[in-house]
């Protein structure tokens, strides 16, 4: 890639591969339900402009949205090279027909900012070159075409110069976000869930080199040599929370032809927790790599989409470049299959209990009432005259979701919290309800 381009900065980069009311909660789905039966998949890549050079292909220019919207019809002015000065009214009429583009398809494309006189000096005005999109999907299976997987990352100095003592660039962080496929399933809180799929890849390029021009610029040339390897990532997370945070995943295997397909450097997996090695030349296994996995939702509500009566959990496979960790693997062209994906539930754990209420108080008893808790056999209800329950603890287990407390103190303000608790080979205990006080009568 050439040298000027390393100033970009990706504009995808992810923050870093899911019930009821309180007093009536819905039946759990029946252990081994496929919960991602009928849930549809989505593609996503993201097209951005880098400086092109006169001559270039039509086929290449067209994988940014720079100039497909050249294409269009809108007027823009492309005759310019790296060192080219840029207007502030080039970049008035880029982003307007940008803005009317995002309208029209309902995309998020960026504007463009100019942060120096250069189409070279401006960090944003660059072309990731991710291009993807389904050629076909259903419940359980996609095949995406490939045109790109890009090769947008956050750039920084490398700490070396070159000859003439500019600044090297090298990529700080990937952005493998340009190229995604994700599907949104319903889960419910406090259960296990188990992950599996089938995925081979017919992704491969040619590796490049950096040559310069005469005026300073620089340009990429083939070496001749090709990589065949590509490795992606996926992650099941909570798709109601602006980052995505990720939900840990268990016991995980990649197999093909009876080897792992996992990476197992912890130096590459310092900022993405899993990686699954796909080589479009292995054609063991007809050429798939088997994955499974496990995933916890947790049972507290108000750890997880705490506004959401409904739970949902995402999937999302992340199919653009690692930069950072693998550096022959962008702009890679093919096709990634998938087939067989399964998200099936497994054992319910306790939710959390909601609502405690206290009713009928008296200067010696009192009335606890709180909602059905999913996956609860006995709940375990606490009391005690200290707000810390470090002191003076007394319980009582009951079945039922109305429990009353006798021998209290006249006069005493008490505080109480409830846990649901189930035995499946060990025992399950839910997060303590919020805590709840009242005061006994004179």
């Amino acid at each position: 890639m050439r040298k000027f381009s390393k100033k970009m900065i990706a504009v995808a980069l992810s923050a870093t591969l899911i019930l009821g009311s309180a007093f009536s909660t819905s039946a759990a789905v029946k252990k081994g339900t496929d919960v991602s039966a009928g849930k549809k998949w989505t593609s996503y890549s993201i097209y951005t402009h880098e400086d092109h050079v006169n001559g270039e292909s039509e086929a290449k220019k067209n994988v940014c949205w720079y100039h497909s919207l050249i294409n269009t019809g809108k007027v823009l002015d492309d005759q310019h090279y790296v060192t080219d000065p840029v207007s502030q009214s080039q970049l008035d009429t880029l982003n307007k027909a940008i803005q009317e583009q995002n309208a029209q398809k309902k995309t998020n494309n960026p504007t463009v900012s100019l942060h120096g006189t250069t189409w070279n000096e401006q960090d944003s005005h660059k072309c990731f070159g991710e291009n993807a999109s389904f050629t076909s999907a259903s419940d359980s299976a996609f095949n995406l075409n490939v045109i790109s997987t890009g090769w947008s990352a956050n750039w920084g100095p490398s700490g070396q110069k070159d000859s003439k003592g500019n600044d090297i660039y090298e990529a700080k962080q990937s952005n493998p976000w340009g190229v995604t496929a994700t599907k949104v399933v319903n889960v419910e809180r406090g259960r296990y869930y188990n992950i599996s799929f089938k995925i081979k890849s017919t992704l491969k390029n040619e590796i490049k080199e950096e040559k310069e021009r005469e005026d300073g610029t620089y340009y990429n040339v083939g070496t001749g040599k090709y990589n065949y390897i590509k490795h992606i990532h996926f992650k099941a997370y909570d798709d109601k929370d602006e980052d995505g945070a990720a939900l840990k995943l268990t016991a995980l295997k990649a197999t093909q032809g009876g080897q792992s397909m996992l990476e197992t450097n912890s130096a590459l997996l310092k900022d993405f927790s899993s990686f699954v090695k796909l080589d479009s030349q292995n054609t063991a296994d007809d050429g798939w790599v088997t994955v499974s996995c496990k995933t916890f939702v947790t049972a507290s509500k108000a750890n997880y989409q705490a506004n959401k009566k409904q739970a949902t959990m995402g999937i999302k496979f992340a199919f653009g470049a690692f930069l950072h960790e693998y550096k022959d693997e962008n702009d890679m062209s093919g096709t990634i299959e998938v087939k067989d994906f399964k998200v099936t539930a497994d054992l319910q754990t306790p939710v959390q209990p909601e609502k405690v209420k206290v009713k009928k108080i008296t200067k010696k008893s009192a009335t606890v009432k709180f909602g059905k808790s999913l996956g609860s056999k006995k709940y375990e209800v606490q009391y005690a005259t200290k707000k810390n329950f470090k002191k003076g603890v007394k319980k009582k287990v009951s079945k039922k979701t109305t429990v009353k407390l006798t021998k209290l103190k006249a006069k005493t303000k008490y505080f109480v919290r409830v846990r649901g608790t189930m035995k499946s080979g060990k025992t399950y205990t839910s997060p303590w309800s919020k805590k709840v006080s009242f005061k006994t009568k004179k």
